[in-house]
């Protein structure tokens, strides 16, 4: 049974694997942690569970939805210490409760300081983490703009958009399935949303100059539709290039 709002029972220590799908992030490792600073970081995560174990995972009424929001945007607001939480802790932590972590507050609270922390260190590990966040969601996660790969670009202005991430991981790991899926997803958009506005392409009075790349564009998704064995993509790439002609010779 899901726990409803003031239905709490136990400390988050004792929160274990069941139906409910919860989890302890303090399991096997509690006993050793003798740093202070780990200990704080740890209520953090601590803190949110306990905020979310009030709660149904799912389905809230608004009456629910009103008083979470607030117990989220206190934790949010809450300082604890400086410094953050590494990649490593937030695999720990997402693989154990991904369903109550796939939100903006949290997001932006934990993962966003920790891969930016990450990415001035040089590593690519924090940016791979965003990336594996969207394993298993379905393809309107990847193009959302509420997914933590969006969250995270939103957060620093734009600086890069998940495209040039994902290039950025892709430059020194090619084979990344989980960043080659996002390219993937965002890529067949992309093409969708060009033949879809083809006849506003001509009344804009293009010129016809960007057709080269568009073609270019479609033998880039090609060849990663090929290599993820996706097979479902015939019709969207012939007619990508039959238009792309079409419009071309038309202007």
């Amino acid at each position: 049974m899901e726990r409803s709002q003031g239905s709490r029972k136990g400390s988050v220590a004792e929160l274990r694997t069941g139906d409910s799908g919860w989890k302890s992030i303090r399991k096997g490792h509690s006993a050793n942690i003798t740093d202070e600073r780990t200990k704080i970081m740890e209520q953090i995560l601590a803190d949110y569970l306990d905020i979310c174990l009030r709660f149904r995972k799912k389905y809230l009424s608004k009456p629910e939805r009103k008083p979470r929001h607030i117990l989220l945007m206190k934790w949010a607001n809450t300082p604890y210490v400086d410094g953050n939480l590494t990649i490593p802790d937030l695999y720990k932590f997402w693989d154990c409760n991904r369903d109550i972590s796939y939100n903006k507050v949290f997001v932006g609270k934990v993962i966003v300081p920790a891969v930016r922390d990450d990415r001035k260190n040089g590593s690519i590990e924090g940016l791979k983490f965003l990336f594996y966040c969207l394993r298993g969601r379905d393809s309107f996660s990847y193009r959302s703009s509420d997914n933590p790969l969006s969250i995270y670009c939103d957060a620093d202005g734009y600086e890069y958009s998940p495209l040039e991430l994902a290039d950025m991981v892709l430059e020194k790991e090619p084979e990344d399935e989980d960043v080659l899926k996002v390219k993937y997803f965002i890529g067949k958009e992309i093409l969708w949303y060009s033949i879809h506005e083809i006849p506003s392409g001509i009344l804009s009075g293009g010129d016809g100059a960007s057709i080269p790349d568009m073609l270019n564009s479609v033998d880039r998704f090609q060849n990663l539709s090929d290599k993820l064995k996706i097979d479902d993509d015939e019709i969207l790439i012939s007619d990508c290039r039959q238009f792309y002609v079409a419009y071309g010779a038309y202007l």
